[in-house]
């Protein structure tokens, strides 16, 4: 089996959900698990760090076999010196055994499904695009977003298949989707772009990626990751809106959809119980932000996320 999950920041927390029995208990040395982008297990600008050498023998001890594209956040210069080599079609670092980097641009055959792999992404934290110069060759790297070269390597790969595949596996979203879920406030680049292209151009089941921090259903076919482990072709489970166990807490700012428009405000109001009108579910009343004025019993189901 193949599964799929969001971005696990090095030995930061977020590696910790793949410590969970559910992942450890169900995943066998049969299956491969894909990351979508911002290992951050190659770190260090000079070596392997005691910390990353700790959680890189434990991803190594698991019974799977774990696969990553790229994102934003790794030592591009320390992974481009990890063994290259031919693997299902394309080309990987090998970064031990079980842990390999599916390099930008190939369509993998793994399963017998496709599986068309295109890392990279702008970074909005850190470097040049936010004035960050000192991060230069310390916390950010030029080659966090492809070069011409790994461009005309997707293009000929997609070409060489039809332009159909199963499965594609980025870090982040097309420009159009990207701006939905970052609120127009991430940068968008020549890869956003050229992954826009892809949307019609691109005949395929399932799209995933990661970068944003959040589990979301972007459409019918695109999946963003962070904490969820999906088996790969499923969907995120429709989350259960329940009377009585409102999700979100007064004082969260967070984004929704209000007359057609998505907006931004904060939740001033929490009606656990709503009201027979909104349908079974808790509502919200919502100040907008930079307004005076507020929506009123906004449905859960219509808060987008956590802003």
């Amino acid at each position: 089996m193949i599964y799929v999950t969001g971005d696990i920041h090095g030995y930061s927390g977020d590696i910790k959900k793949l410590t969970a029995k559910n992942v450890t208990s169900k995943l066998t040395k049969n299956d491969y698990l894909i990351i979508c982008g911002d290992f951050g297990l190659i770190w260090d600008t000079k070596h392997e760090t005691m910390k990353e050498k700790m959680w890189i023998k434990w991803l190594q001890d698991q019974a799977w076999t774990t696969l990553f594209v790229d994102g934003n956040h790794e030592c591009f210069p320390r992974l481009y010196t990890y063994p290259e080599k031919d693997w299902k079609g394309g080309k990987v670092h090998e970064i031990r055994s079980k842990i390999l980097h599916l390099e930008r641009g190939y369509v993998f055959e793994l399963e017998g499904k496709k599986i068309f792999t295109l890392g990279g992404a702008t970074s909005h934290d850190r470097g040049p695009a936010t004035g960050d110069m000192a991060s230069v060759g310390k916390y950010w790297w030029p080659e966090e977003l492809p070069n011409a070269e790994e461009f005309a390597r997707a293009t000929a790969s997609l070409d060489a298949c039809g332009r159909k595949v199963d499965y594609i596996i980025t870090h982040c979203l097309p420009t159009k989707l990207q701006d939905i879920i970052s609120n127009n406030e991430y940068f968008n680049d020549a890869l956003t772009d050229y992954l826009q292209g892809l949307v019609d151009t691109v005949e395929y089941d399932h799209w995933y990626c990661g970068h944003y921090h959040v589990d979301r259903s972007m459409t019918d076919k695109i999946t963003v990751l962070f904490n969820s482990v999906l088996e790969i072709g499923s969907k995120l489970q429709e989350v259960t809106r329940e009377l009585g166990v409102p999700i979100y807490k007064k004082g969260k700012t967070v984004r929704f959809m209000y007359n057609g428009s998505e907006e931004k405000g904060q939740i001033v109001r929490v009606m656990p119980w709503g009201n027979p009108a909104k349908k079974g579910e808790p509502c919200y009343n919502i100040q907008f932000l930079n307004s005076a004025k507020q929506a009123l019993m906004v449905k859960e189901s219509d808060i987008i996320d956590v802003a």
